[in-house]
Parts: C-alpha cells; structure tokens; sequence
C-alpha cells in the first residue's frame, strides 16, 4: 500500500537556514538569539576563550555547577570562542560573516568598528548580511556613550515611574527595557530586515535602542497624555486598578486574584456572580469607587482563590490566580499546551511559538564554551593547520 504523504511530513521550522553569529552577552541580545534558536535558526555564539559568557558564572549554579540563567538563554546555540581584540580573531570573524545571514552585537557604541568588525566591515564583505546593535541609547545622541541598565532606560522612557503608588517609584521584577525594549523589538527589526532582504537581495544595519524601546512601549500612556494634558497617576487609569473589577483581590486564604472586568459586559456578570444587581450601572461613577472597592474585598475575602477562580470560570467573568513562578511552572493550562517541558533548564519554558505547519524546535542544552570552534571553522573552510596555528597563537579555543 503507497504511503500518503502529507505537507507537515516535510515540514521545517520557520528559520530554519537562517545562520545567526552572536557577538552579545548577558540578557537582551542571548534572550534574542535565543528565540531565533527556537525558531530553527541556527545561531553560533562568539564567547571569550577566557571565561566565555558572564552569564556562565552568575548565580543560582545547579548541582554540576553550571548556571541556570545561562543555560535557558543559550539553548540550542553553538559556541565558538574568539579572542576579539586580536588581529586573527577579527579576521576569523569577517571570514565567518561571509556565509551568515544575521549578525547581532550588544558592546557600547564604537566598540566593533574599533574591533574591525563593525557593520560596515562584515557589510563590505557580505552586502547581504543584516547587521544590528543593541545598546542602551543608540549609536548617536547626547547619550550615547552613558552606561546604563534596564532600570535607567526604563526611568529616562517614562515607564519606572509608573510602578508602585503614589508616593514613590519602584523598580518592577522583570526587565522591560532589556527583553521587551532590546530582545523583542530586535528579533523584529532582524525580521523585517530579512523579509525586505528577500526582495531586493540586500541587507541592512539596525540600531536599536533599548530606551527607545521602552519608549516605544508608552503608546497607551501617551496617548492619555497627549489626549488629556494631564499625566497619568500610577493608579490613575482604568487599566491600573482605577475602576472597581479591574484590580488585584486577597482571598480568605492569603492568596491573591485578579479580575479584569474592564468592559461592561464583564461588570455585569461579576455582579450577576456576586449578586450586587444595585451596581450593575455603577462602575465608572468616580464617587462610588471607595464604596464599590471595599464591597468586592470584603466579599472576595469569604472564599479561597482557588474556590474563586473556579467560580469565576465557570460564569466567564476574566479572573486568574496571582501565581508564583512556581505555580506558574505547575499550571495546567501551561501544562496542557505543552509549553512547560522537563527538569532541565533549557527545556523548563519552552518557547511561545505555536505553528501549525511547522515542527517545534526541541532545544538542545547550552553548549560549553568552544565546544564548536573546530566544527564552525573547518565549515568555514579552515583547514586543520591553520586552526592549530590559530590555538598556538591564542586567537581561538
């Protein structure tokens, strides 16, 4: 009997053929790189043959030592190690940019033109190539030379400020500016550059700001500004716990729910669920806010979460549980789509990727530093005396 054969029997991952080399380090630009591993591409990190990665070292260590964060950022990557600041090295690496499609650097501006193997260099040698910077500010500017953090791109674009109450700033757990200003809107851009590079056959140089990111994230608080004059409070918004339904609620048994009963139709059913008939057309009267609040917490305060939520499900009113990280890595609904995978740390979350005709990358465990060098060379072309020759003199490990 023939066999029938359907498309996603030859289906590929989305990038897959898409070679990425990876000059960046630490958080935004791994966290990139990371997601076009996860999308088939394939992605050959440049390390330092001496220590490689800070990210190798940091805490928390497992039980063999290695680093948790460093091994989910580079996850199915390859790793070469590269003495950048010698003359060999450079060379290795305008060599190696002839046969890749994507070049990604996070150093502080100037650093790899001073290198030799700035845009215009790798561009010169490969017109193809989509060449991008990450940084703090940009390559040009007042302040571009300033170094920075996720905590200082966060406050100069507008957004730390709107963390906490009304008294004080405060500095929100998860890095906005590095993963949504910098990685996110990096992976874009690269994307873009290579679908435009499909038409015309050439590449193109991005730089990326992750300030600027930040920025660019503002669109909802701008637009209340620019509409308004007026700077919206932290708390101030409708979208910030302004309205009674649209906020965080503690449970009789400590723990915490958030409703987002935003629309209407949504404060309708909480009051039909809560049976508060005399409210349904009470919402967005500011003068009943202080009563209408402490009316849902007092009643939100007789059952646990957990009986709430299922209540709040079955009559789809929009709630959910305030996880933890650990009850988020326990979830059933992550658990369900398949986006939480075994003990080890390249595979715990896995990525949000869901295609219909394309097979989901299974991500290899992060390499150790160099382990690819001889392989990504002798791919290159390098044969093995002048790989050896470029040991003996430190370029490469």
């Amino acid at each position: 009997m023939m066999r029938t054969e359907t498309p996603m029997m030859h289906a590929t991952p989305p990038l897959a053929g898409i070679r990425v080399l990876d000059l960046t380090r630490i958080l935004p630009g791994p966290f990139a790189t990371m997601i076009f591993a996860d999308l088939g591409a394939e992605v050959v990190k440049i390390e330092h043959p001496r220590g490689g990665d800070p990210e190798r070292s940091s805490a928390p260590l497992g039980e063999n030592g290695d680093a948790y964060r460093f091994g989910m950022l580079n996850r199915g990557k390859r790793s070469i190690a590269i003495d950048l600041k010698s003359t060999q090295g450079q060379e290795v690496v305008l060599e190696l940019a002839r046969s890749f499609d994507v070049v990604l650097e996070g150093f502080r501006p100037g650093v790899v033109d001073e290198l030799g193997i700035g845009p215009a260099a790798l561009r010169s040698v490969n017109p193809g190539l989509v060449y991008a910077s990450i940084s703090g500010y940009g390559q040009t500017g007042p302040y571009a030379d300033l170094p920075g953090h996720d905590i200082n791109y966060q406050a100069l674009a507008g957004i730390l400020r709107y963390f906490g109450g009304r008294d004080a700033p405060r500095i929100p757990w998860l890095p906005i500016a590095d993963i949504g200003g910098g990685a996110m809107l990096a992976v874009s851009g690269i994307l873009a550059a290579l679908v435009r590079r499909a038409a015309t056959g050439r590449g193109d140089y991005l730089d990326l700001s992750m300030a600027e990111g930040a920025l660019y994230w503002q669109q909802t608080r701008a637009q209340w500004y620019l509409a308004t004059g007026n700077d919206p409070t932290p708390d101030g918004l409708p979208v910030t716990g302004a309205v009674p339904g649209y906020g965080i609620y503690e449970g009789a048994d400590g723990e915490w729910l958030s409703l987002g009963c935003l629309e209407p139709i949504f404060w309708e059913r909480l009051c039909g669920v809560l049976d508060l008939p005399n409210d349904v057309g009470r919402q967005r009267d500011s003068k009943a806010f202080d009563e209408l609040d402490a009316r849902l917490r007092a009643i939100i305060a007789t059952r646990s979460v957990k009986e709430w939520f299922a209540v709040f499900r079955d009559s789809g009113v929009p709630a959910a549980p305030c996880h933890t990280i650990a009850d988020a890595l326990d979830d059933e609904h992550f658990r369900s789509r398949g986006r939480l995978g075994g003990s080890e740390p390249h595979d715990r979350i896995r990525s949000p990727f869901v295609f219909a005709d394309s097979p989901e990358v299974a991500g290899s465990a992060a390499p150790t530093l160099g382990a690819d060098t001889d392989a990504v060379l002798r791919e290159a072309g390098y044969d093995e005396p002048r790989i050896s020759g470029l040991r003996a003199v430190g370029a490469i490990r």
